[in-house]
């Protein structure tokens, strides 16, 4: 994965920096779980926005413990004794948590949460997405 000079790939903004222009997705249903359990509030700003606690995106500051909840993975699968994330959970979760973002922009510019291939023409219109019915 090639991400900008000085970004290390625990970076979410880095990682989604690389990713948010894509023009061919998958939502699956992992994307679609942790989406449900995203902790919506209203922000701050001169009219204000719906958005996600980018603190505590589950609920809880400890966003991969609340990612291996959300799957069903035991502690044993991804943490170490001091659970601290293994390496390839680490990237995993990391990896979808970030992909949520694309997830959600194709929920709301689709109407709907469902798995799936989905494809956009123009890499810069979030509301482009289409479900690809191939």
């Amino acid at each position: 994965m090639c991400l900008p000079y000085g970004q290390e790939l625990t970076d979410p903004r880095a990682l989604f920096d690389v990713i948010r222009h894509i023009r061919d997705f998958t939502v699956t249903d992992e994307h679609l779980r942790l989406l449900r359990r995203a902790y919506v509030w209203w922000g701050e700003g001169e009219f204000g926005a719906p958005q996600i606690d980018s603190k505590r995106p589950y609920g809880n500051s400890n966003v991969y413990r609340d990612i291996a909840e959300i799957l069903g993975v035991s502690d044993s699968e991804w943490a170490d004794a001091d659970l601290n994330p293994l390496p390839d959970a680490e990237w995993r979760f990391l990896r979808l948590h970030v992909e949520t973002a694309i997830a959600l922009q194709i929920a709301l510019a689709t109407g709907e949460f469902r798995t799936g291939r989905y494809v956009r023409d123009d890499e810069s219109d979030t509301r482009g997405w289409e479900r690809d019915e191939v």
